[in-house]
């Protein structure tokens, strides 16, 4: 398991729509941010957990108009 911190301004986004084979879970502590998994996008605020499965295409940016601040929790290994 791997975690970490990320703050994006407004319009940011940390890199563009990807996959990979670990789980991912996103905890959005500040802000708002538009998530985009498999081509459905939802716009998710302060204090909402994001869960992205195995190899499914995703991406967010932040779509709010202050910093947005969240943790990714990485679950698994590339291998």
């Amino acid at each position: 398991m791997d975690i970490h911190i990320t703050e994006l301004g407004p319009g940011q986004a940390p890199h563009a729509a990807h996959h990979h084979v670990h789980e991912e879970i996103l905890m959005l502590r500040t802000g708002m941010l538009e998530v985009t998994i498999e081509g459905k996008v939802t716009r998710v605020t302060a204090g909402s957990v994001v869960y992205v499965n195995s190899n499914e295409e995703h991406g967010w940016q932040n779509s709010g108009m202050e910093r947005a601040q969240y943790f990714v929790m990485a679950i698994g290994r590339e291998g």
